[in-house]
């Protein structure tokens, strides 16, 4: 169960738990057997906050948390409080929106925090000893997506959407930078695609390729109830680190969101805190997109005893992030269908975040009552896969490797005669499409 406590200020999460959900039964075609898979839960063991500010910690309400031991050491920082005359507008309009958001933090946060240590997902003591990081694995998607692009366009009467087989020798032969590409099964399979093995979960599609080969998503001819954006937002340290490609916001613009979209659409955008980035998206992306903004939340991430991972009046770091909810609105539709229910205002989520990069947790537990029973959905700019979403993005299957995973064996009689014929007789379903 990913969401562990819900009311009216938001939710607690677990993502791991929902990452999980999708991994009960995994079938692997070189063993001919039925797994269970599991993703790493160290990814998730954030014990301390990455910085306590001395000051902060003594003079500023906190969340209604254990204070940590003073044994641990934790870093701290004194730098001379710089006057609001010496800061730029951007570090202007961050203390304004900060100043709009503080309270909603602080206060609902209490309450989120205080359900995740009754039902055990925070922990009111730190264990004696620590696990070690597990090391993070070097991701060559994107450097596939550039070499792709050498590749001939793929003909018309090619299929939009391929099948995984579960067999390496043929889903070699897949094109992952051209067509759509799914497990259909309703269970998750260990494949092996570029030489490299994933775990995908069931019943979903993705698309391996960059912004400049996003036409196969537009082709096939899928048009979606939900559409999730994580943009790869430009900024300095993004800049400086090189750690992964950015997409100015004059580009993001042309990203085909209207074309896939159905009517009454819910568009949901990651956003940083600058607030020029939210102004962007607020002013310019989304009335270019057709798009009616109709709410705000605000990610706020937690260490393990329940503690906001940064300080909540650091000028540097803050310990939540924005998202921007709205729909797809037209002349002749509504903003919200008969099914659906009005998305809230002013909602948090809290959990505990990965300690991978750009690793956000999955929103389809919490946005589930605001979308259609049956509905389609899409993460663009994605790092793995859902059960029952099509991704895309050109490091789609990063969080997918097998070695983000570990694995166990089932019952023997879930590998029944009926689930193996089931597994080792799947059919392309391309030619259905």
């Amino acid at each position: 169960m990913s969401v562990l406590f819900a009311n009216d200020q938001g939710w607690l999460l677990d993502p791991c738990s929902l990452i999980n959900a999708g991994f009960e039964r995994c079938f692997s075609g070189n063993t001919g057997l039925f797994f269970r898979s599991r993703f790493n839960k160290q990814y998730f063991n954030l014990l301390k906050p990455h910085i306590v500010d001395k000051e902060q910690t003594t003079n500023s309400p906190s969340i209604n948390t254990p204070t940590l031991p003073a044994t641990i050491d934790l870093k701290t920082r004194k730098k001379r409080k710089r006057k609001r005359s010496d800061l730029n507008q951007g570090e202007v309009d961050a203390e304004v929106f900060h100043g709009k958001v503080r309270l909603l933090v602080l206060e609902g946060s209490k309450s989120l925090v205080e359900a995740g240590h009754h039902c055990g997902y925070l922990i009111k003591d730190l264990p004696a000893e620590q696990s070690e990081q597990t090391p993070v694995p070097e991701c060559q998607l994107a450097a596939l997506c550039d070499m792709a692009k050498q590749l001939l366009a793929v003909e018309n009467s090619a299929p939009r959407i391929q099948a995984v087989q579960g067999h390496a020798d043929v889903d070699s032969h897949l094109n992952l930078f051209s067509c759509l590409t799914e497990n259909p099964n309703d269970f998750a399979r260990e494949v092996t695609l570029m030489g490299q093995k994933y775990f995908l979960p069931p019943r979903s599609r993705f698309l391996l390729s960059d912004f400049t080969r996003i036409q196969p998503l537009v082709h096939s001819g899928k048009k979606f109830d939900l559409i999730v954006l994580d943009p790869p937002w430009e900024n300095k340290s993004v800049k400086r680190s090189s750690r992964y490609s950015f997409l100015p916001s004059s580009q993001l613009k042309q990203l085909p969101v209207p074309a896939v979209s159905a009517a009454g659409c819910v568009v949901v955008t990651w956003v940083t805190n600058r607030p020029r980035h939210i102004r962007f998206v607020r002013e310019e992306l989304y009335p270019h997109w057709g798009v009616k903004l109709l709410a705000e939340w605000l990610w706020v991430k937690v260490t393990q005893t329940g503690e906001f991972v940064f300080p909540l009046d650091s000028p540097h770091k803050k310990p939540y992030e924005v998202l921007l909810l709205g729909r797809i609105c037209t002349d002749s539709t509504s903003t919200t269908r008969p099914e659906e229910c009005e998305i809230p205002d002013q909602r948090l989520i809290i959990s505990i975040p990965s300690a991978l990069h750009s690793h956000k947790p999955s929103l389809s537990a919490v946005l589930r009552p605001y979308i259609s029973p049956n509905a389609r959905c899409l993460e663009m700019f994605a790092r793995s896969l859902q059960p029952d979403w099509t991704s895309w993005g050109n490091e789609v299957l990063k969080f997918q490797h097998h070695s983000y995973f570990t694995t166990e064996s089932l019952d023997s009689t879930c590998n029944n005669a009926t689930d193996l014929q089931v597994a080792a007789g799947v059919t392309d379903t391309s030619a259905q499409h």
